[in-house]
């Protein structure tokens, strides 16, 4: 008999937990997510051409082509929730 007692007293505290755990959790529930990241890039390229013919007073040709470029980014989000 007790024991059929405290079977009952457990399946009605069940049901009251399992009935009252969604209002419980949605009532003022807040949250979101945030985040964020880093790029960065660079890049280079360079060419150089030099002849001398002849010793310090003969023919000299030289010739350079450089080039360069740089790129960054950076980004911050945020969702922010909020559920009633």
């Amino acid at each position: 008999m007790l024991r059929r007692i405290a079977i009952t007293f457990a399946a009605i505290a069940a049901a009251g937990l399992v009935a009252a755990a969604p209002a419980a959790a949605n009532d003022g529930w807040e949250g979101g997510k945030a985040g964020g990241g880093y790029a960065a890039v660079e890049g280079s390229r360079a060419n150089a051409e030099y002849l001398n013919l002849g010793g310090p007073y003969g023919i000299t040709y030289a010739k350079q082509n450089k080039a360069h470029f740089a790129a960054e980014r950076g980004y911050y989000y945020t969702q922010y929730l909020h559920g009633r």
